[in-house]
């Protein structure tokens, strides 16, 4: 686990699994968000949920698309904290409970996450304590995926990592909605901006 603070904004990011993907905590007000739960064993479940229990109450638990690595630790999220929200764009919804869809039926163990409590679509608002990150609509890896902009940072999913730019082959235009949404949506952002990605380093 890797802690950084950026802008007074504590961030703890464990990297899980084979395909080494970032999973975000941090709180404001003793409300916990979670993006893109990667936890996928018990040893990481308990790492996990010590430090949400550490930090005070989850409250969203994000994820940036539906592929099985962002979404596999959804469940034992929900059963530990029952009030928790799951969050989703509406076109990767079905991933979530689908494993044909959501990639995890080509690796042999079928992931199945709970289903999604809230939708969220461009521009829309997430809050946390005082934290407000807004939801960017950045198609290509997926239909679906979202990346999160706020205080001085962006979660980018899958969509763009450091020096690189994510796969797009699920769809026919994927690559091109894909340099569209990192030319239109994340390259006009300040360059002071921090990208938390979904795999590698910031």
């Amino acid at each position: 686990m890797e802690k950084k603070d950026i802008q007074g904004l504590s961030i703890y990011i464990y990297t899980f699994g084979s395909l080494k993907t970032n999973t975000y905590v941090f709180e404001d007000s003793k409300s916990v968000c979670v993006v893109d739960p990667a936890n996928a064993n018990k040893d990481e479940d308990i790492e996990i949920i010590e430090k949400i229990k550490e930090l005070g109450e989850l409250k969203y638990i994000i994820n940036t698309h539906g592929h099985f690595d962002h979404i596999i630790g959804n469940r034992t999220l929900k059963e530990e904290f029952k009030n928790a929200k799951i969050i989703i764009h509406p076109l990767d919804k079905e991933k979530l409970n689908d494993s044909v869809k959501n990639g995890s039926n080509f690796f042999g163990e079928p992931v199945i996450s709970p289903d999604c409590d809230i939708k969220v679509n461009d521009g829309d608002i997430i809050k946390i304590g005082k934290i407000i990150l807004t939801v960017i609509h950045t198609p290509g890896h997926t239909k679906g995926s979202i990346s999160l902009k706020g205080n001085g940072l962006i979660f980018s999913g899958d969509t763009l990592f450091a020096g690189s730019v994510g796969i797009a082959k699920e769809y026919s235009n994927a690559f091109e909605e894909m340099i569209t949404s990192i030319k239109k949506k994340l390259l006009v952002l300040q360059d002071e901006t921090i990208v938390l990605p979904g795999h590698g380093g910031t």
